[in-house]
């Protein structure tokens, strides 16, 4: 099985598939479509790189770093 890592820990252009979230923003995630299984890309870093832009399901969406670090990944 391949190791797990938050989504800070991403870099900018790579793909990941989502494996588990952690924390209260699980929920509002999974509202807007981010469940286990859905594969993304990190697009980029802004906001002095506080907030993660996020690209999945034809939608780019920016999240805090610290929703970012809820959501635990695997590389595809």
């Amino acid at each position: 099985m391949a190791e797990e890592l938050p989504l800070t820990g991403v870099r900018e252009g790579e793909r990941v598939v989502v494996a588990r979230y952690c924390g209260e923003a699980a929920e509002r995630l999974r509202e807007l479509g981010l469940t286990v299984g859905t594969e993304l890309v990190v697009r980029r870093r802004v906001g002095l790189g506080r907030v993660l832009e996020v690209e999945f399901r034809q939608l780019r969406v920016g999240m805090r770093l610290s929703e970012a670090a809820c959501i635990y990944v695997r590389r595809c």
